[in-house]
């Protein structure tokens, strides 16, 4: 599926670096399937749902230079569908045949956003990937692979207790990186475009 709806004299995102906007267009276009299937789900018309999703795809577009590459693009672009289909329901009138009532809509959407990261696995994976290649490997092997500190001792030529101390100070780390993420991106929804 391509991208409907994106402005011709888009300016948005001009002020963006040429590799923020590579990214930025590289998940837009891969969530096109998922963005449809969740309009779908909330609206029941395919008509109305692919106007849904013109219509946010545009809104995403305008508000490229707002979204934080820090954060999973999924769960954002499925809020500002979530409110695109909620200005929908407002501008054609509430049809209970198309469109599910504002509790169905959370619950759809709940369901949605469920499956979605959330912002702890996205910080721990973030902080992950910021630790050295030799201290991640030491938590993917004891908490992945589920190796006794005595086996990761035995490859590190240190000792257990050392590995164990070793851990110890990863954890830690691991834990001010991921709380110093959130704080800094807490999770909120976007307003709807063209509803009060």
């Amino acid at each position: 599926m391509t991208i409907q709806g994106k402005p011709r004299n888009a300016n948005t995102v001009n002020n963006m670096d040429p590799d923020t906007t590579a990214s930025y267009v590289q998940q837009l276009t891969g969530c096109q399937n998922r963005l449809y299937g969740y309009i779908y789900s909330l609206v029941g018309n395919s008509e109305t749902a692919r106007d849904v999703l013109q219509e946010t795809n545009a809104v995403l577009w305008r508000k490229a230079e707002e979204y934080d590459p820090d954060r999973p693009f999924l769960p954002w672009a499925l809020r500002i569908a979530l409110n695109q289909v909620r200005a929908a329901r407002t501008r054609l009138g509430r049809d209970r045949l198309v469109f599910h009532d504002e509790q169905t809509l959370e619950t759809l959407s709940g369901e949605w956003l469920a499956d979605a990261p959330s912002d702890m696995e996205v910080a721990m994976d973030g902080c992950l990937e910021r630790l050295s290649s030799r201290n991640r490997e030491v938590v993917e092997r004891h908490y992945k692979h589920d190796e006794s500190l005595s086996s990761i001792a035995k490859r590190l030529n240190r000792t257990a207790n050392a590995v164990g101390v070793m851990l110890h100070r990863i954890r830690r780390a691991l834990a001010e990186c991921i709380e110093r993420t959130l704080e800094r991106n807490p999770l909120g929804g976007e307003p709807a475009e063209g509803s009060s």
